[in-house]
């Protein structure tokens, strides 16, 4: 469980890991020996035994010989050695730092993860004879990897919306969404005239408030069901989307699990459905509380002094209040940005989408009030909150999730062509390593 620790959130840590212990026994008689010289940098015979050794007891052979797997791990630890040495040299000639609180930060997260606090980590850590510095070392370097490939890499890929809706469609495939529904029909006969379809929907509404006043599904659908499943309680199992009619996919997308739909109408007759249950890729809920706003905004100049404009914004405000002019007509004439000729309309905003004291302002605010002058590095502004709302962002999401996965599947292919570049133009001198 402890080495899973490292092995499983943090298994670069482990690869590049030196035991104090063994350097102490080892320091003056080997630490001459250089097995490779990366630029201005060297790494040691002791460096790269010891990663080894590391490396070994935290993998598993397959399908080779000791001798021969040893080999492979050798060269591929001497080759992560080297990124890692090539890495640092980049970041510390290209002016990337981290900040300190970013790694206490990331320790929080860690040990968050394994239900601990950062002390008990750095016992479980120094229990497996893992060295508590050295963790904070690598995870230095595990932040600087990631920040060069985001501004060297990540920022500059476009994605478009068409390779969004592909992976969309892809991740759909690999993890289906599969319902375990139950359903009820009241059922229309062969040729049924007006009348009788009707009578049918009257019935399912029946059938449907019967359901709203907490009856089981169950018992309603063998009482009035005429589906072959109202015996069994109108269970019919486990569904992928694929394998139910367009119609019942429509509106099962509309309900969540333990609910149940409003009737709807087929050729067949008039249908109820319940979500017993759901499988496949978990939609987390997004709702974000946006505000409608509008602004009127003067800009500060070397000629206006500020009392002017505060005078003005005052008078503008206690026009609007007493109803002599509406906000509109004194944004479309007065204002000084873009929002002017809109009445200083803003639309729906988002939280933190603007300054701090412009979004503290309106958050006082009612509906409809307006706030009293307040002064940005843009200008001086009266404020309106004309609605608020609770929107749902699920969609845009799951788009943004799957926008984020494509972005990090092309910096990773991408990665690898940079560093063999960097590794191509820097000077590597692999020397004899002795066994």
């Amino acid at each position: 469980m402890n080495k899973n620790i490292c092995l499983t959130l943090f298994y670069f840590i482990s690869i590049f890991q030196v035991s104090q212990n063994s350097l102490s026994d080892e320091l003056y008689r080997e630490l001459d020996r250089v097995v490779a010289i990366v630029e201005k940098e060297v790494i040691t015979e002791v460096e790269l035994r010891e990663s080894i050794k590391t490396a070994l007891t935290f993998s598993k052979k397959e399908n080779a010989s000791q001798d021969q797997y040893k080999d492979l791990v050798k060269a591929e630890v001497l080759d992560k050695l080297i990124h890692k040495s090539l890495i640092e040299q980049y970041g510390a000639l290209s002016g990337y730092t981290i900040d300190e609180k970013k790694i206490d930060a990331f320790l929080q997260k860690i040990a968050k993860k394994n239900d601990t606090t950062v002390e008990g980590l750095k016992k479980v850590i120094e229990n497996d004879g893992l060295e508590f510095s050295r963790f904070i070392d690598n995870i230095r370097y595990e932040l600087l990897l990631k920040q060069i490939k985001s501004k060297e890499i990540s920022s500059k890929i476009n994605i478009s919306d068409f390779e969004v809706d592909s992976q969309l469609r892809k991740n759909a495939v690999l993890n289906p969404d599969v319902f375990n529904l139950s359903h009820i029909l009241i059922q229309n006969s062969n040729g049924a005239l007006t009348d009788e379809i009707d009578a049918n929907y009257q019935k399912s509404m029946e059938v449907y408030k019967i359901l709203l006043s907490g009856k089981s599904f169950e018992e309603v659908a063998k009482q009035y069901s005429n589906d072959s499943t109202a015996k069994s309680g109108g269970n019919i199992g486990w569904k992928k989307e694929q394998d139910l009619p367009q119609l019942f996919n429509v509106q099962i997308a509309k309900i969540n699990v333990g609910e149940i739909t409003k009737p709807f109408k087929s050729p067949n007759g008039f249908h109820i459905l319940k979500i017993k249950d759901k499988k496949g890729i978990k939609k987390k809920k997004v709702l974000i509380k946006q505000t409608k706003l509008r602004h009127i905004i003067i800009k500060q100049n070397e000629i206006t002094p500020e009392e002017e404009i505060l005078k003005r914004l005052n008078r503008f405000r206690n026009l609007i209040i007493d109803g002599s002019q509406s906000f509109e007509d004194i944004a479309k004439k007065y204002s000084e940005d873009g929002s002017a000729a809109d009445g200083g309309n803003l639309d729906w905003v988002s939280p933190g989408t603007t300054l701090p004291i412009f979004e503290s302002t309106y958050d006082a605010l009612n509906i409809d009030e307006i706030s009293k002058p307040i002064n940005t590095p843009l200008g001086w502004h009266l404020i309106q909150v004309t609605d608020r709302r609770e929107n749902d962002l699920t969609d845009e999401s799951i788009k943004y999730s799957a926008k984020v996965q494509l972005i990090n599947q092309k910096t990773e292919l991408i990665f690898q062509d940079w560093i063999k570049q960097l590794r191509d133009q820097s000077f590597i001198d692999i020397r004899l390593i002795q066994d």
